[in-house]
């Protein structure tokens, strides 16, 4: 006999049972529940307003006209919609909607934490793992306020964090399907390839960037080729110069010399003469003074101080006489060597005045600098040549990754577009046929080729999605937005997400009037999708049908109530009995008769 963990290893490795067994953890699986509470003073036929909303499907019903649209309003501001000013309850006050999130599945935490993708220039949101609050304020004025976390920030930061929280769909607001851009995000969740998204994006992003390097070096290097043959003359006019730093003063001081050579000569042989080598020379005359002095100069200190100077002098005297002889041996009439100095000093005075340098060492810092810039255009092109062949790595890596999103996103699509028309089926779509299109992005530019098309990348790929949807047996098939009304498109939608149900995380799910021009069997049916749905993710449904109203887990009515001449409408949370008498009303009208009470428990029975 098999042990009982030995057993449900075997019976969950066993496909048939697993298949069997999901539906019941999935149905046991308690949805997030992010929003928390909403809060509104001032807004259309709301004084004031508190609702605190649980997990699962919350359902808010009420007779046309109580306001339900006008919480849906509410809500609207917190995505950022434009604010109106009409709509203030008491003109004179300020209206405040505010909403508390918690409790948010780490994928959205993580979204919310990706400030790279925020307008963040001068917001610094406080976003933790435990609440987000967001509030809109609209003065009397006109003019409206909105805070995350009690900072201020910008309607574009609130439009992208609110996002990523709340997806609202109405017969009218639906675009967020309709995107493209969200059709393929769609896709890939249920394909269950965003690391291989990631690790595109990534590559993708290193290749843009060093695209863009490439692109300025190439220009850094058209402009330098226009100067290059400036500064090759440049560097080979001085390096011919064949500069020295003190030359120019080495040669200075020699042309003084030959230039007076004879006056001279003979300023220093005669002062040779008179110093050192004549008879009377001042150094004898100077020996003859000291020889005396020496041989006292120790009966007095002071004395032999001054002997010891003289002793000094007579010496200085001796090698003046050494230095002045071997200037004499180098000073000569020599018109070669006086016309050679002539000419580089020349040379020197050229350059100075070409290069606006005013000594040798400034001309030795002008030729580093060309010579840099020479060197530099060499390297220019080396530099080039290596991003080149890293870029080109980077293409047909793109290639490859992007290849094998393709054939995930094919794959997936097939098995998406079955689930969806199996789902569509369940929202009341009759012989409905639903179709993922996945195609090639195509770009003039692109360096990405493949079979003599020019792929155009971007961050998830070179493919481009369309959902396509034949609502009517012999209709033409087209795309989503082009052949689905409103309020098929809000049933489209839930058939979409409840296929996607075990492998995305959804926001807060808020449908208004998905009901429009259905009843009876297909809302039953409407209403048990939105149902299992609810097992994973919070929704909102605004309802006129007590088929799906009776579905939720919470029951919310909104009644208008006219003292004086005051009119405002309150929310009101209803308790089982209460929600008999409300789906019974639906059922018959005001004064439900006793088989709408007895059909309405029984729908709450059914739901469960």
């Amino acid at each position: 006999m098999l042990k009982a963990k030995n057993f449900c290893i075997f019976a969950w490795e066993d496909v048939e049972i697993r298949n069997f067994l999901l539906p019941l953890f999935n149905y046991w699986t308690l949805s997030t529940n992010m929003l928390k509470h909403l809060f509104i003073r001032n807004y259309a036929l709301f004084s004031e307003v508190n609702v605190a909303f649980d997990q699962g499907l919350s359902v808010i019903t009420g007779e046309t006209g109580a306001g339900k649209s006008m919480l849906i309003g509410a809500l609207g501001l917190i995505t950022g919609k434009r604010a109106d000013s009409t709509l203030v309850f008491d003109s004179g006050k300020k209206c405040i909607v505010e909403a508390r999130f918690a409790e948010l599945p780490q994928s959205m935490f993580e979204q919310l934490k990706g400030y790279d993708d925020f307008d963040m220039a001068h917001e610094d949101l406080d976003i933790n793992e435990s609440e987000i609050l967001i509030r809109r304020e609209i003065n009397p004025s006109g003019k409206s306020r909105s805070f995350i976390n009690d900072t201020p920030v910008s309607l574009q930061v609130l439009r992208q964090v609110s996002n990523i929280l709340l997806d609202m769909h109405s017969q009218h607001e639906n675009h967020h399907l309709l995107s493209h851009d969200k059709q393929l995000e769609l896709l890939d969740a249920f394909a269950a390839c965003e690391t291989l998204v990631q690790k595109f994006e990534q590559e993708w992003r290193a290749s843009e960037t060093l695209l863009t390097e490439i692109k300025e070096l190439e220009e850094k290097e058209r402009t330098a080729k226009q100067q290059l043959e400036f500064f090759t003359y440049q560097l080979e006019e001085l390096s011919a110069a064949n500069i020295e730093a003190d030359e120019e003063d080495r040669l200075t001081q020699e042309l003084n010399l030959l230039q007076n050579s004879e006056e001279v000569r003979d300023a220093l042989s005669g002062a040779n003469e008179s110093i050192y080598n004549q008879d009377d020379s001042l150094y004898i005359q100077l020996s003859t003074v000291l020889e005396p002095l020496k041989k006292v100069s120790g009966v007095n200190k002071s004395l032999a101080e001054e002997v010891e100077r003289l002793e000094s002098v007579r010496e200085a005297l001796k090698d003046a006489a050494y230095s002045f002889s071997q200037i004499l041996e180098t000073v000569s009439s020599d018109p070669e060597r006086l016309a050679f100095i002539e000419e580089r000093l020349g040379i020197y005075h050229g350059l100075k005045l070409k290069f606006n340098a005013v000594s040798g060492e400034d001309l030795m810092r002008i030729y580093e600098e060309v010579q840099g810039k020479v060197e530099e255009f060499d390297s220019l092109e080396e530099n080039i040549k290596l991003k080149k062949e890293a870029y080109e790595k980077l293409i047909a890596n793109l290639l490859k990754l992007g290849l094998e999103l393709e054939s995930k996103r094919l794959k997936a699509g097939k098995e998406l577009s079955s689930e969806v028309d199996q789902m569509l089926g369940e929202v009341g779509f009759k012989q409905a046929f639903f179709r993922i299109q996945v195609d090639r992005a195509l770009g003039e530019n692109s360096r990405i080729e493949l079979e003599g098309e020019k792929l155009k990348a971007g961050p998830r790929g070179f493919n481009k999605v369309q959902f396509m949807i034949r609502t009517n047996p012999g209709m033409p098939e087209g795309a989503l937005s082009q052949i689905a009304s409103g309020g098929e498109i809000s049933r489209v939608m839930l058939a979409i997400k409840a296929a996607l149900a075990e492998r995305a995380d959804f926001p807060v799910l808020i449908f208004d009037e998905i009901d429009a021009g259905i009843s009876g069997e297909i809302a039953l049916k409407v209403g048990n999708v939105m149902q299992k749905l609810a097992r994973r993710f919070q929704i909102l449904s605004i309802t006129h049908l007590p088929q799906i109203a009776s579905k939720g887990k919470s029951h919310f009515r909104i009644q208008k109530e006219i003292i004086g001449e005051n009119t405002s409408s309150n929310v009101q949370e209803l308790q089982h009995e209460e929600r008999v008498i409300e789906l019974a009303q639906m059922l018959s009208g005001a004064e439900p008769t006793p088989s709408a009470l007895k059909n309405a428990a029984e729908l709450l029975e059914q739901a469960g």
